[in-house]
């Protein structure tokens, strides 16, 4: 008896042990009242909390119910479906308030997580922020599919396709959004006279109008441009225009129709440049385009300030070289060489040129019978031997030829190439009689050399 008391002894205690872990391993399906291996049925669900942004990103958490918690872990896959955010516009009359956005600015994970003993999980929806912004004031529209659930479980018919509406405005304000406008002119007539507007070069008439990008910049992106001509007619026989207003043909002008913007940027350059010889043909006429921001690939074009009217006064823009109305004479001249004295420095051949041995410095004077508004001058490099390069000079203006005031000062400049042409700009310009062009050191020679020296007029 005692021993058969001992052996039941020994035998309780694992059994009991047993009887518990039995119990723990059931416990959790037997809160859930399913059974282990059961399958459940998976479908859409809402928003999942709180939304966040970035500068480039919207992200929206949205949940997938389980019709029971899950015996086991498994993925549910999913797919971008804009055509039944479309399909839910219409069937609930929405209206024009409410968008189906690009499927192209969407991105789904193709598959979320389902934990054992969930009943529900949540993705991340991401919509690009430009198209967001796109539509501010507007309920943009997003629908997904739901389109296998694994393991064994299935897709809920009746909800295997979700649609989430999010109104623009909760999300961001007018001044979040990153509009990209032109600078000069936006939603207007930019005239470009009497050196307002543009900026004159050897070859032409340039007309600065660049793109500004507002809010915050971030990634590096571009912004398409295109000129159009068919909207002057309109804006000649509407009176917005003068009736000498004739268009711009794309032969006629340069202008890029791709502009980059570097990462981290709020500005990038855009301008159109029209030869002289276009200007000059026209004297009697104001030139017009059109220049209009089309799409950007990251950001959102201002409706407002997408575009510019440049007017191009001809009359009123158009340079004449002066150089030889002038008298022209110098501090010293070369008295050897008649091939290369003083006058070849304004003869109009750029093959020629002035040299001077022993230079120290030099005076060139032009002095005319009638005041010159001058805007910009010319020099021309020698053919050889850099080093005899002017690399200093100042050029000065006066009326009566003792009272000199200077006009444009330059240091340490290089000329790169041999017969290069290199202009210079008068900041401001005004009407003189008298102009002295200072020479003060040359590159490194004691040999002066210059092929030409042009002075340019302006209106």
């Amino acid at each position: 008896m005692k021993t058969m008391f001992k052996l039941f002894k020994y035998i309780y205690i694992p059994i009991l042990c047993c009887l518990t872990l039995i119990s723990c391993k059931d416990t959790a399906l037997e809160d859930f009242s399913i059974k282990p291996g059961s399958a459940t049925t998976v479908g859409s669900g809402d928003i999942a909390g709180g939304i966040t942004k970035t500068n480039e990103q919207v992200t929206v958490p949205v949940s997938i119910k389980l019709s029971t918690p899950a015996t086991k872990a498994f993925d549910v896959n999913l797919a971008v479906n804009q055509k039944a955010a479309a399909d839910h516009i219409k069937s609930k009359n929405l209206g024009s308030n409410y968008i189906a956005v690009k499927a192209e600015s969407i991105y789904l994970p193709n598959s979320a997580k389902v934990n054992f003993g969930a009943d529900s999980t949540v993705f991340s929806l991401t919509i690009t922020r430009t198209e967001i912004e796109k539509y501010f004031g507007k309920n943009v529209v997003i629908g997904y599919d739901i389109t296998n659930a694994g393991k064994g479980n299935a897709i809920d018919k009746n909800n295997a396709t979700g649609v989430i509406i999010l109104k623009v405005n909760d999300l961001i304000t007018e001044s979040d959004i990153h509009f990209l406008s032109l600078i000069n002119g936006a939603g207007m007539v930019l005239e470009a006279k009497n050196q307002v507007n543009y900026e004159s070069s050897s070859s032409g008439l340039t007309i600065p109008v660049g793109i500004t990008l507002a809010s915050f910049p971030g990634s590096a992106f571009t912004v398409d441009v295109a000129t159009r001509t068919d909207t002057i007619a309109k804006l000649i026989s509407s009176g917005v225009l003068p009736a000498n207003t004739v268009a711009l043909t794309p032969e006629q002008y340069t202008i890029t129709n791709k502009v980059q913007f570097a990462s981290n940027a709020k500005t990038s350059s855009l301008e159109l440049t029209v030869p002289w010889s276009v200007i000059n043909q026209n004297l009697d006429k104001k030139l017009a385009v059109m220049v209009e921001l089309t799409n950007s690939t990251l950001h959102v074009i201002n409706p407002t300030k997408n575009y510019s009217i440049l007017l191009i006064d001809s009359e009123n823009v158009v340079e004449v070289d002066v150089t030889n109305d002038a008298v022209f004479s110098v501090s010293r001249d070369n008295t050897s060489n008649a091939n290369e004295n003083s006058p070849k420095l304004i003869d109009g051949n750029y093959n020629s040129k002035f040299l001077l041995g022993d230079f120290v410095d030099l005076e060139a004077k032009l002095v005319y019978t009638e005041a010159q508004k001058i805007g910009a001058y010319t020099l021309t490099s020698g053919n050889d031997a850099p080093e005899r390069d002017p690399a200093e000079w100042v050029l000065y203006g006066s009326n009566d030829g003792t009272t000199w005031e200077a006009l444009d000062t330059r240091r340490t400049e290089v000329f790169n190439a041999r017969n290069e042409t290199k202009r210079f700009n008068i900041e401001f310009p005004k009407a003189y009689k008298q102009f002295k062009l200072h020479i003060e050191r040359t590159r490194s020679s004691s040999l002066f050399q210059m092929s030409e020296w042009r002075m340019v007029r302006i209106p």
